[in-house]
């Protein structure tokens, strides 16, 4: 999908997104506005709330944190004192502890957040990128926020032993259980399932050559010719530039 740098577009019916480098989200519930992670910046807070209110025109009621990395939760204490009710899964109020913008209400697998009409479900799928990670899902909308799991083409963790593989396939399978059309993650372009099918291939087909290679010694730059980005990938964001060479350099660190 089309990316351009900060802006905000209603994405399904009630669901916005400023697009960025760090993506924004919010709902319409009809009882009032849930937001979907809180930025790098602080001072982002108070442009939000306006594109709340140009968009929607209702208060953000509700917080909804997928994880507890920085660039996902700067403006929770702002939002906080502005009213809203944060809530995340349990493991980020252990990591949170006594830092104002902790979460309020927390779950150990699921919650949903009933609004007027409309829900958001919310569901923990940590053990990948974060101990944390948690989708959030807006049936009426057949839209679905999986946040970092997701990273167009980057593997979301440092490290690809056995048991991890095998993670990281169970919880994209559970992505794409859901009934979702659109797909909004943490950072850059929004998506479709079709890009998470094509990642998992484009991954399996990495672990696969990538080992062999790698213990002959080959450099990072003759890992790279030797298994350039697929064509069909040449245009996921920012996979080209830095994310393709660090896939590769992942791989051949783990499985040497």
């Amino acid at each position: 999908m089309e990316f351009i740098e900060n802006r905000v577009f209603e994405a399904a019916p009630g669901v916005f997104v400023r697009n960025a480098v760090d993506n924004c989200a919010w709902v319409d519930l009809g009882s009032g506005v849930a937001a979907i992670d809180a930025l790098e910046d602080p001072t982002m807070a108070p442009v939000i709330q306006k594109d709340i209110a140009d968009t929607v025109g209702k208060p953000m009621r509700w917080l909804l944190n997928t994880h507890w990395h920085p660039d996902h939760i700067a403006c929770n204490p702002a939002w906080h004192r502005a009213g809203a009710t944060i809530i995340a899964h349990e493991s980020c109020a252990r990591s949170a502890g006594d830092w104002e913008g902790k979460p309020d209400i927390t779950f150990a697998d699921t919650y949903t957040l009933e609004g007027d009409g409309r829900r958001a479900e919310m569901k923990w799928l940590g053990g990948t990128h974060t101990p944390w990670d948690t989708v959030v899902y807006f049936p009426w909308a057949r839209t679905l926020h999986i946040a970092d799991l997701f990273g167009w083409g980057l593997i979301p963790v440092q490290r690809v032993d056995d048991p991890m593989v095998a993670r990281i396939h169970q919880v994209m399978g559970e992505v794409l259980r859901y009934d979702a059309d659109v797909l909004i993650p943490g950072h850059g372009p929004l998506l479709t399932p079709r890009h998470i099918r094509r990642w998992l291939a484009y991954f399996d087909n990495l672990r696969e050559r990538v080992p062999p290679l790698a213990r002959q010694s080959k450099s990072p730059e003759e890992l790279e010719a030797a298994i350039p980005v697929p064509e069909d990938m040449r245009d996921w964001w920012r996979l080209p530039d830095w994310k393709h060479r660090r896939n590769l350099e992942i791989v051949a660190a783990s499985r040497a």
